[in-house]
């Protein structure tokens, strides 16, 4: 069985002229002496990936401080798409010499829709364990995951004062209300599976309003509730969208669980005296209704 593969490098932006922007470069996956390793190749001069200093040949060791040894090439490939700075840890032969290197890249979208380079930055002879001192930008851990699969119908209860509320939306805000309809409190449930779960014990979850598929709640780093666009992608499922856009469900099956949110850590969905959708460090505590069908 064959272990090549070979595929575009591409970053998500919802808001580029392209939902996928190209990086100028393929990640290849192919068998070696020493087992399947990943390689850049196919670098296109002045694009993204050479403005980081990466050339062809390049072997991948380290995406965003994580090893990729061993990783799914579509997983890799998909986790890739959501990272913004994007950090790439490499290995070069140099006269015969195996030299590491570090190729950083912090990707912004312009008044015009195009995406560029605010930031590219080239280490040599350096690994991302030390070039993590000399960036001057936040660069995030990657995870690695894959979707696994889509539950429809699913609504989301929560009781306070004796009264039920379900979690809802309009397609501009995000409330709970006392009256369920399909077309405001019905949810699609994307399921996904972690090679490395950030918050073990929890599931990740993005939470699809059923009237508004191009949209999934986030939960923003300034703690708000909001609706963000949600792409569906070319490879084993939906693609991978930024972290924001995961909610973890913490709770045992069948009982109530929390929501919370995946980059402020704490912070939960929570009704508001206003009836809105907010977070907090307290949460409202859900339940699950699944339904086959209205």
């Amino acid at each position: 069985m064959s272990h090549y593969r070979n595929s575009r490098i591409t970053v998500n932006y919802s808001r580029a002229k392209d939902t996928f922007a190209f990086l100028g470069g393929n990640l290849v996956q192919r068998g070696t002496e020493q087992g399947v390793k990943f390689f850049i190749e196919g670098v296109v001069n002045g694009q993204f990936i050479y403005q980081a200093g990466i050339k062809s040949e390049d072997r991948l060791v380290t995406v965003n401080y994580r090893d990729v040894e061993g990783l799914n090439h579509d997983a890799l490939l998909e986790s890739i798409r959501c990272l913004n700075p994007l950090m790439l840890g490499v290995e070069r032969t140099v006269d015969g010499a195996t030299v590491p290197a570090v190729g950083v890249l912090d990707i912004a979208i312009g008044d015009d829709s195009n995406p560029f380079a605010k930031f590219a930055g080239f280490y040599y002879n350096t690994t991302t364990d030390t070039a993590g001192e000399l960036i001057p930008l936040d660069v995030p851990e990657l995870y690695v995951y894959s979707y696994q699969n889509t539950e429809n119908n699913v609504y989301y209860k929560t009781t306070s004062g004796g009264k039920d509320y379900w979690l809802s939306t309009d397609g501009s805000t995000v409330s709970l209300v006392e009256n369920r309809t399909p077309g405001t409190s019905q949810l699609k449930k994307y399921i996904y599976n972690f090679a490395t779960n950030p918050m073990p014990g929890k599931e990740p979850v993005i939470l699809v309003p059923a009237s508004h598929t191009d949209l999934c709640l986030a939960a923003t780093k300034d703690d708000i509730l909001k609706l963000e666009r949600f792409l569906e992608g070319p490879f084993t499922g939906p693609s991978i969208p930024g972290n924001d856009r995961f909610l973890f469900r913490e709770g045992t099956a069948g009982q109530e669980f929390t929501l919370e949110s995946s980059v402020a850590e704490g912070f939960y969905i929570t009704r508001a005296d206003d009836d809105s959708a907010i977070m907090t460090p307290n949460g409202s505590k859900f339940t699950e209704l699944v339904q086959t069908s209205e």
